[in-house]
């Protein structure tokens, strides 16, 4: 799951929101700052905060799925319900149903899957990537097809299962590269399959397929 390459660049993405944070720090305790300005600083802390916190839960992850026990205890979910609830959001996805979103129920780890859901949602590999784009949700006889399409770099339309088998590029994605490595881990752990297919346009399908109770 990970590349040799890749480690060289954690300890560069994780010491990189340190820095504003120990200005903000230096600031606030020099006090000669507005209250405007401790306002901005107290906010900066917690936004490089909480992305140090999601890099540091994408090692935990990392190291879970090479152990093959990143998905915990199953019970009985309903993948439409926990996808319908993903979007209660303003600014998440759109979710297509074709026969509404009930009735897909299967053995899961639920946080995992809203995990993966929401990867599936607000990933974005190109700046020219219009979000929030939609997630498709079907049943296909006892298994769930989950459906996105994304606007791709030409360096993976050759072999766009690359996007699956490790950390993306720097320059690509949100954390440390890991999401769809760590949604493929998800799925898999799930006795599901994902796939990458290179579509007309510059495009990428990510199907992954999930299987459901009788």
């Amino acid at each position: 799951m990970t590349h040799p390459e890749w480690f060289q660049r954690v300890a560069h993405d994780l010491r990189d929101p340190l820095s504003p944070m120990q200005t903000a720090v230096y600031l606030l305790r020099s006090g000669d700052i507005s209250e405007e300005e401790r306002t901005r600083m107290l906010d900066l802390i917690e936004r490089q905060g909480m992305r140090l916190s999601g890099m540091i839960d994408e090692l935990g992850d990392c190291l879970r799925a090479t152990r093959g026990n990143l998905v915990g205890r199953r019970t009985e979910v309903d993948l439409g319900v926990l996808a319908a609830l993903g979007i209660a959001r303003a600014d998440a996805a759109p979710l297509r149903c074709e026969d509404g979103p009930r009735g897909m129920r299967m053995l899961g780890d639920d946080s995992r899957l809203q995990q993966l859901l929401r990867i599936l949602r607000e990933l974005s590999l190109s700046a020219e990537e219009v979000l929030p784009a939609p997630l498709f949700l079907e049943r296909d006889g006892r298994r769930a097809r989950l459906h996105r399409r994304l606007v791709c770099p030409a360096d993976f339309l050759d072999e766009p299962a690359r996007l699956l088998d490790g950390p993306l590029p720097a320059a690509l994605g949100q954390g440390l590269g890991l999401q769809l490595p760590l949604a493929a881990a998800i799925i898999r752990e799930h006795d599901g399959q994902i796939r990458a297919e290179a579509e007309p346009g510059g495009r990428v399908a990510l199907v992954a397929e999930l299987p459901l109770l009788a």
